[in-house]
């Protein structure tokens, strides 16, 4: 499962190189990678989200965006 401490890791040793070629072409188009900061942040109170990642009934952005049921 996901954890939004390592939203912003490099968790494969050796995909450096191939994920800054990816952020390069996101910086083009200028779509941008967010990291903890902005993820921790509040949902809107009166969302409802079925996640398993959660603690409801207060969501983060993270779970807004990354929502995972089993």
């Amino acid at each position: 499962m996901p954890s939004l401490d390592a939203v912003a890791d490099m968790p494969v040793p050796g995909w450096e190189e191939g994920c800054e070629q990816i952020s390069q072409v996101l910086d083009r188009h200028r779509i941008a990678l967010v990291g903890p900061r902005l993820l921790s942040q509040p949902a809107l109170p009166h969302l409802k989200i079925d996640t398993n990642l959660g603690h409801g009934p207060h969501y983060s952005i993270f779970d807004v965006w990354f929502h995972w049921m089993d």
